[in-house]
């Protein structure tokens, strides 16, 4: 009887223990907070990266910050201290002055300022304000950041001093999302902000200590310093000019029609402005030619430039951010600080009247601002790099504009013939004439391209009939494997095959062949009853799919039954219409273990890809993919007739319809 009860109570507990640890606030945790006493406050902290962050709260659940695991430690909240013998913070501090204060919570510099400035007596004795101050650190990196190394007095500063003061006494109780307060500095407006992310900020200078209070006033310290540039009125483009490192991307900005755009809008931007340092990490001729390209210029400057403010000290995960052209930035925290797609920004910002501007120490390239010879460079595309240095085409392809290029991947491309490779690495016609079978006039996007649209090659015009699939695009014999690359000067898709475009009827293909006799004297007979699908199939160019059966697959219908079929030229023509559907598909288009239903010109079909064969209804593909005129053929063992399904039929709900389809064995 006891030992059941210890059970019961153990289970109880267990589900007591979960249930609280599934809602993110373990009993035990709230123990734990509620056992360090009064006036206690959890410390959210990393020392890895310096992180603290005081939550003036008891509970608190550590998180990820910048990718790096926090820990909750207890300390006394602002004005408390500990008593020995005593649980908790039971301590009072005596409240004194805005200085000794501002001295008390670790910004000692700051307060050397202010004491040596006309503020002192009022920062003593004076009305209530309000103190945004700079830690010793943040303080140390603005003054190296401004070059400022001699002995300086508070006068000298007055102006920056009195941008970190607000009139009465404001508490974080009272802060809200985008709370905008006159600083004592006459024009000029500190930005204060809440995130969800328990973050605050001023001017985007993180809050990392709040609510101080003095006998004066409040203090609150910041991981930054408030500088002039807003207080100035200052433009961010004339800022980024006067800073001297970032010469090219102020004249390209000054170059590019967003220039303008910047200076008069409403709306404040942020810019990732890159160092000269950083422009000169790109090779000389890619970087002359996105400068003197007008598109790619726009691209590359747009790409720097996020249409509203980003606060980056708030962001402690990913975060996602449009540029001006409507492409994705990504920011993160990582372990070594905030960066920009790839680009590290370093810990300094411009705050001007229109924006913010941080420094990256690596241009962020889109592809708008490359040629498609840069793209193709990058993706690592190395042997039709080769070939199209052999065409000498490298020139010509840089300036050419509005063309869309279809490249092999090195896949492909080492599919040839050591035979083939060695010949388009050296014999310049063949290369030439190998690429532009790759080019065609004109920009296709794959949300602009339909099934059996067709682009024209380069100089000789050759068609290229273009697919659409369930979830992929295919162009003549390849598949579309990473599409709209948009560049400078044109659009690349990178594919899976070498493009092959078709030269011959399908007619003569399976003459040359000689084992599809039968077919063609079938299609022969049909001449006068279907002539459309008669030219289709001989002459014309078209984006069809013919399952063609071998002789053998038709001989073994059986003497009598392939008699009647060929004499009934209305059940033949049902028969052949079973095999051709009006679009190009490709056996690659069919995905492992998915049954894809095909309309044909006469019954619909079942396709399926199943133990490394293709099944069409119960024939299987003996040869895939016979490029062609009429579109792509592919032979198959067995005929499909049109009233025969061994396996039985299942009922299809298309639409108002009920169609019939034939079950595979499972």
């Amino acid at each position: 009887m006891f030992s059941e009860i210890i059970t019961k109570i153990f289970v109880s507990l267990m589900v007591f223990n979960t249930v609280y640890a599934y809602q993110g606030n373990s009993w035990w945790k709230v123990d734990n907070s509620q056992r360090q006493g009064p006036n206690v406050c959890a410390v959210e902290v990393n020392d890895d990266i310096s992180y603290a962050y005081y939550t003036e709260s008891k509970q608190w659940n550590p998180r990820k910050i910048c990718g790096k695991p926090t820990f909750v430690r207890y300390e006394c909240c602002a004005g408390y201290y500990r008593v020995p013998g005593y649980i908790g913070c039971t301590g009072v501090k005596p409240l004194i002055n805005l200085i000794e204060t501002t001295r008390r919570v670790g910004a000692t510099k700051f307060a050397k300022l202010i004491e040596s400035s006309s503020f002192a007596e009022e920062m003593i004795s004076g009305p209530p304000l309000t103190l945004f101050v700079p830690s010793d650190d943040a303080f140390d990196h603005y003054l190296k950041v401004k070059g400022i190394h001699q002995e300086y007095g508070g006068n000298r500063y007055v102006n920056l001093i009195a941008n970190h003061i607000i009139d009465r006494r404001v508490l974080s109780n009272q802060w809200q999302a985008n709370l905008l307060i006159p600083s004592r500095l006459q024009g000029n407006v500190l930005r204060i902000n809440k995130f969800s992310s328990g973050m605050e900020t001023v001017n985007c200078h993180r809050i990392i200590r709040k609510d101080q209070v003095a006998t004066n006033g409040v203090v609150h310290v910041i991981d930054g310093v408030l500088d002039l540039a807003l207080a100035q009125n200052s433009d961010i483009i004339d800022l980024a000019s006067r800073d001297g490192r970032f010469e090219i991307f102020t004249k390209a900005l000054k170059n590019s029609e967003l220039g303008n755009r910047i200076r008069f809008s409403e709306v404040p931007c942020t810019i990732f402005a890159p160092t000269d340092q950083a422009f000169h990490h790109i090779p000389k001729r890619q970087l002359t030619d996105m400068l003197e390209n007008p598109t790619a210029l726009n691209a590359l400057i747009a790409h720097h430039i996020v249409t509203h403010p980003v606060c980056v000290p708030n962001i402690i995960s990913e975060y996602h951010a449009s540029t001006m052209q409507r492409q994705g930035l990504k920011l993160n925290c990582g372990p070594y600080g905030p960066i920009v797609d790839d680009a590290n920004i370093r810990n300094e910002m411009y705050h001007g009247k229109n924006g913010l501007l941080y420094v990256v120490d690596r241009v962020l390239l889109p592809d708008r601002a490359k040629t498609i010879l840069d793209v193709i460079k990058e993706e690592g595309l190395f042997k039709f790099l080769e070939i199209i240095k052999t065409a000498e085409l490298e020139e010509s392809l840089r300036h050419l504009k509005h063309f869309t290029m279809f490249a092999p991947s090195e896949t492909a491309m080492y599919s040839l013939s050591n035979q083939k490779l060695v010949e388009l690495q050296r014999n310049q016609k063949s290369a030439r004439n190998f690429v532009l079978n790759h080019i065609v006039t004109g920009t296709y996007f794959t949300d602009e391209i339909s099934s059996n649209q067709i682009a024209r090659t380069l100089e000789i015009g050759v068609p290229l009939r273009f697919q659409v699939y369930r979830g992929n695009f295919g162009i003549e014999n390849a598949l579309i494997m990473k599409a709209d690359r948009e560049c400078s000067n044109g659009v690349l898709h990178i594919i899976s095959h070498i493009l092959h475009p078709a030269e011959e009827s399908l007619d003569y293909i399976l003459r040359k062949e000689g084992n599809f006799s039968i077919w063609l004297d079938a299609m022969e007979r049909i001449k006068g009853i279907q002539p459309q699908m008669y030219d289709q199939f001989k002459r014309a160019n078209s984006s069809c799919t013919y399952f063609v059966p071998s002789d053998k697959a038709f001989k073994q219908l059986g003497n009598a039954k392939l008699q009647k079929l060929l004499e009934d030229r209305n059940y033949l023509t049902k028969t052949l219409q079973n095999h051709i559907v009006d679009n190009m598909l490709l056996a690659e288009s069919f995905m492992p273990d998915l049954q894809y239903t095909v309309r044909t010109k006469g019954n619909p079909i079942n396709i399926m890809r199943k133990n490394n064969r293709i099944l069409v209804n119960d024939a299987t593909l003996v040869k895939s993919n016979i490029l062609n005129k009429a579109g792509v053929a592919h032979e198959i063992n067995s005929v499909l007739l049109p009233d025969q399904c061994p396996n039985g039929h299942r009922r299809i709900h298309d639409g108002p319809f009920v169609r019939k389809a034939c079950l595979y064995d499972k």
